[in-house]
């Protein structure tokens, strides 16, 4: 076995090619792609995903193994892998839904985190302050989530958070970790959040039908340096995708996810799940799903649930010990 360290120069290649990926389009249109209902951008991922051929494609879906392969895995306070819950807070309107995420971490006993985005869900100082009082996380999530922050040049994604840090100064203590709306990311992008973030969660390890097409992310569970910042790559199917895309079943997303879950506690991986309170608040069944995958993560002494930024204290003394 090759002894663990975050410096991965496998794993910082793969999420090379990630970040320099082109643009997709609706990067690149005239109007937002937010001006378009989202039952609407649904149905057309779903068209759109039929669309595309994804046999042969690397990375597989929903596994791959290969950068992972024959690695020693490190420890987690003794435990033999990770979860880490978030929460994308994406629009003004579901503000109103982070009680009801709240609720998800209290039945169950455990932090999760949660996403704000400056432009469409910036909360009041008060929230955020409260939430980290009561053990959660609050990460920063994209400026605007239009789509068009990766490829306005390094100088311009500068100035944009320094605008928001200079009208909302409480960012610098309280948010040390970003996450790039719908995971879109460029090496323009990562090179800044290097600058201000000590955690990024904008890679996913493998995703299909995504902005990038068919078949994208940077191949590993575990998590790696990209320059500066730590990478903790989303290694769960999301929420989106198997529900109001695939329109599967909750026993098939449920399969899905524990077969998953399995998987990275084998490995000594990381389970990155992001569950948008948006899509469970009308879903019985998916909310449902998610109650019971929790229930058997807390539940697997395999598993230490954490938060991205305590995850990277752990992983710090891990591998310092090793």
């Amino acid at each position: 076995m090759t002894p663990f360290s975050l410096d991965r120069p496998r794993a910082a290649a793969a999420a090379d090619r990630y970040l320099a990926h082109n643009p997709p389009l609706f990067s690149r249109l005239p109007v937002s792609y937010r001006a378009v209902p989202l039952g609407l951008r649904t149905r057309l991922l779903a068209v759109a995903a039929r669309a595309r051929r994804h046999e042969g494609t690397w990375p597989s879906w929903p596994i791959v193994q290969s950068i992972d392969h024959g690695l020693e895995a490190p420890m987690y306070a003794g435990h033999r892998a990770a979860f880490i819950l978030t929460h994308d807070i994406d629009s003004a309107e579901e503000l109103g839904l982070v009680d009801l995420a709240l609720e998800l971490d209290r039945r169950h006993g455990i932090a999760s985190s949660y996403g704000f985005v400056p432009e469409q869900s910036w909360p009041m100082e008060r929230l955020v302050r409260d939430l980290v009082a009561d053990g959660r996380e609050v990460y920063w999530h994209d400026i605007r989530h239009d789509g068009r922050l990766p490829y306005v040049g390094r100088a311009r994604i500068r100035a944009a958070f320094d605008a928001v840090r200079l009208r909302s100064p409480w960012t610098v203590e309280l948010m040390r970790t970003f996450r790039a709306g719908q995971l879109l990311a460029s090496r323009d992008l990562i090179s800044v959040v290097g600058e201000i973030f000590a955690v990024d969660m904008s890679i996913p390890d493998t995703e299909r039908d995504g902005p990038f097409g068919a078949a994208a992310g940077c191949g590993t569970v575990f998590p790696f340096r990209l320059g500066p910042v730590l990478e903790v790559p989303v290694t769960m199917p999301q929420d989106v995708f198997l529900r109001q895309v695939y329109r599967w079943s909750p026993d098939a997303i449920e399969e899905l996810w524990l077969q998953k879950l399995s998987y990275i506690a084998r490995v000594g991986g990381v389970a990155n799940l992001n569950v948008h309170p948006i899509w469970i608040a009308h879903d019985r069944e998916l909310r449902g799903v998610v109650d019971r995958l929790l229930e058997w993560v807390t539940a697997d002494s395999a598993f230490l649930v954490t938060t991205p930024s305590r995850l990277a204290v752990e992983l710090g003394r891990s591998v310092a010990a090793a």
